[in-house]
């Protein structure tokens, strides 16, 4: 192991703790990423070991004892050590919490044991809480106190009878109006909030639609027990959109470029075999009209040009159609909207590319017959590429998986096999016909 020199881990410990970890974690060998960070201070070691990747941290952890990870988890906000510890294995978290001062521990088990990926795993529990039975003087005094110091005051949360919250109170009313007011009176009770159980998708479509610093977390009996701010949501839309994106393709939406090869690999070959086996299946096709194409061996030149043109078309569609539904902005009433206005799309598309296509077809072959029959094709693939790219990801939507899933996959299968019929079987038909 080549270990860091002082003089590197001096320069390295007047970075950002974002950039400190992007320099860690470019370290090849974990074990001298590790120490440099044991060498540093602890509040910045921390700070920084927040700041990985989930794929860096999980090899850094186990090179980490239980008493300097709980050491280093002091230093955070119990969100981020939450996180730290969730990716743990089971059996060492409670290794870690032993570890750790009740008063950090107890909120931990309380957030771990929501899901990673609902409003309750992603809140903050660092909040201002008012009591709406007070007064605006109460709430003044409350807001001075040195304990509520690190708590966040985005928002000021009026609660009342055993946390339930009621409404949001703005700092203005508090200074502006007199200390004997009761706080009920200037509190805000038309308020939008999350429920424990709400997974990323509608957090982020909530702080899209109301554009709020943050959104107060509540559980089953409308208890306030938590905060996710804006900065929260922006990771969560990120992580959303990577995943969307990289789902559609068959890649791990948890994959980075950084991830080692042999873990990527068996995210990635399962669905390689997918496309292997629907390849083969339009490779079926073509291989009933071996006849024809023998017979007219210029067919085989205008296969990817019709096959090509419907895939591209139909993730046009897919991409239009996932981002919707993603964003909550297309419910399961609008499908027969979206179905109808892409396949207006599908002919007027394939109208205009297949007029084109047939006219070159005829101009550099000489043959009107296939010219025609290229340009009629690829209306009809055009057509096919409208329709599975709206019915795809809605199909996978009503059986509640994931619209994103390889839908790439599924969609070329559908233009492929759909584009090669078409053609294969009029130029079939022409031929009989000649």
């Amino acid at each position: 192991m080549s270990d860091i020199s002082t003089e590197q881990i001096a320069v390295l410990t007047r970075l950002h703790p974002a950039d400190l970890a992007d320099q860690l974690q470019r370290i090849e060998e974990p074990e001298s990423a590790v120490l440099a960070l044991k060498s540093m201070p602890e509040d910045l070691a921390a700070a920084t070991l927040a700041e990985l990747d989930p794929e860096v941290l999980k090899e850094f952890s186990p090179l980490l004892s239980e008493e300097e990870l709980a050491g280093l988890l002091e230093h955070l906000p119990h969100s981020d050590s939450t996180d730290i510890v969730g990716e743990l294995p089971e059996e060492r978290q409670q290794e870690v919490l032993d570890e750790l001062p009740v008063d950090v521990a107890s909120p931990l088990r309380t957030l771990l044991q929501y899901p990673e990926d609902s409003a309750g795993g992603i809140m903050s529990d660092q909040y201002t809480i008012l009591d709406g039975e007070g007064t605006i003087g109460d709430a003044l005094d409350r807001l001075r106190d040195p304990q509520i110091q690190d708590q966040s005051i985005s928002y000021l949360y009026v609660t009342e009878k055993s946390d339930r919250l009621v409404g949001v109170v703005s700092f203005r009313d508090l200074v502006l109006t007199n200390r004997h007011v009761s706080l009920s009176k200037v509190t805000n009770r038309d308020i939008a909030r999350l429920h424990v159980l709400d997974d990323q998708e509608e957090i982020a479509r909530k702080f899209e639609h109301y554009h709020y610093l943050a959104l107060p977390v509540v559980d089953a009996e409308e208890q306030l027990v938590g905060v996710v701010e804006a900065n929260d949501a922006l990771i969560i839309a990120q992580e959303e959109a990577t995943e969307d994106m990289q789902l559609m393709v068959g890649v791990s939406g948890e994959e980075r470029a950084l991830t080692p090869w042999h873990k990527a690999i068996a995210k990635r070959l399962p669905w390689l075999y997918v496309n292997l086996m629907t390849a083969f299946a339009a490779a079926m096709v073509v291989a009933l009209y071996e006849e024809t194409i023998a017979k007219w061996t210029v067919l085989a030149v205008f296969l990817p040009i019709i096959a090509g043109q419907g895939g591209n078309a139909g993730m046009q569609t897919l991409t239009v159609i996932i981002r919707d539904l993603a964003l909550g902005e297309l419910s399961s009433g609008d499908g027969k909207k979206a179905l109808f206005k892409e396949i207006c799309l599908g002919v007027a598309n394939g109208l205009a590319i297949g007029i084109a296509v047939g006219v070159i077809g005829f101009l550099w072959k000489g043959s009107m017959i296939l010219g025609l029959i290229v340009g009629t094709a690829m209306v009809l693939t055009q057509l096919t590429a409208a329709l599975a790219g709206v019915m795809i990801p809605l199909t996978l939507k009503t059986l509640k998986i994931d619209p994103a899933l390889a839908s790439s996959i599924f969609l070329t299968t559908f233009t492929d096999i759909g584009g090669f019929f078409f053609f294969l079987w009029l130029a079939t038909y022409a031929l009989e016909r000649a």
